[in-house]
């Protein structure tokens, strides 16, 4: 898809979530050039917390706020909440996704790829996801839904024995 900004370095939107995600998404990061690609971040907050607005990257970009769509599991209840939440993350990717016509969409192990790559497949984006090195045995929710879904042009594990389970997967290593 053709960038329709005066840079021609390609936009890579990126998840930015905190934890582990975060340290994976980084090193992944480290592997891809400033001087090859542009980078804009997108964070899930909660209640007006911003806190991974401010993770440290390897790459400048700006960053814009999606709310996050809260723990998928643990409770019963929460599907109502999540269903809600869902559908408001689902308006504000496509807002973003409209307004920045990324390239490439980067996620990585976070229920924020779902959203995200929903709206990049309405304006032609290459959406990637990387499931979280955490994942040995299954895909997460999130992994399974996308698989499923065939949302991401790319789904990549880290852990070779699960192309077997997964064949449409991609194993190309480990991030960290």
């Amino acid at each position: 898809m053709a960038n329709e900004s005066s840079n021609d370095r390609p936009l890579v939107l990126v998840t930015l979530t905190g934890g582990g995600h975060h340290l994976q998404m980084y090193r992944l990061l480290e592997q891809l050039s400033e001087s090859d690609f542009r980078f804009a971040y997108a964070y899930g907050h909660h209640s007006g917390n911003h806190a991974a607005r401010r993770l440290p990257m390897p790459h400048p970009g700006p960053r814009y706020a999606m709310h996050y769509l809260g723990p998928t599991r643990k409770y019963p209840w929460r599907w109502i909440t999540n269903a809600l939440r869902g559908l408001w993350s689902i308006v504000e990717a496509v807002r973003l996704v409209r307004r920045l016509r990324p390239d490439v969409i980067l996620t990585l192990g976070t229920a924020a790829a779902v959203p995200l790559l929903l709206a990049g497949r309405l304006v032609g984006a290459y959406g990637v996801f990387v499931e979280s090195l955490t994942r040995v045995v299954n895909l997460s929710l999130t992994g399974k839904l996308l698989y499923h879904l065939r949302l991401p042009r790319r789904l990549y594990v880290q852990w070779a024995h699960l192309r077997t389970r997964y064949p449409r997967t991609v194993f190309a290593g480990m991030v960290l």
